[in-house]
């Protein structure tokens, strides 16, 4: 009676032991940007952070994008990168590394760049 005992609670630990490192991996360490954008497309975006240092990252369908004006957007239809932010745009990023490729969970607009222009 004992070894079954022992064998059914090995069993069982071997069956919690990926469920509990799949967890811990989900859960990966948010860190936070703030800076200036440099450029921006559909799929990454390059902002110039303290000391000049350029940081770019990855962005999807996944990132939110949160500012003045973007609710309204967003209820227009799918709110890419670049109907959210555009070049000079002070904004804080908030990501992930994501196994060496920052993918940005959020990006909040601080304030809206100078617009240039058209000629």
């Amino acid at each position: 009676m004992k070894r079954l005992l022992v064998i059914a609670l090995s069993v069982s630990a071997l069956c919690l032991a990926p469920a509990v490192g799949v967890q811990a991996q989900g859960k990966a360490k948010s860190m936070t940007a703030s800076g200036t954008v440099k450029a921006v497309s559909g799929s990454s975006l390059t902002v110039t952070a303290a000391g000049g240092k350029d940081m770019t990252f990855t962005v999807d369908n996944s990132t939110k994008f949160v500012g003045k004006g973007l609710g309204t957007k967003a209820k227009a239809g799918n709110l890419t990168a670049t109907d959210a932010v555009a070049m000079g745009d002070r904004v804080s990023v908030t990501y992930h590394d994501m196994g060496g490729t920052m993918h940005a969970a959020s990006v909040r607009v601080v304030s809206k760049g100078a617009a240039t222009p058209k000629k």
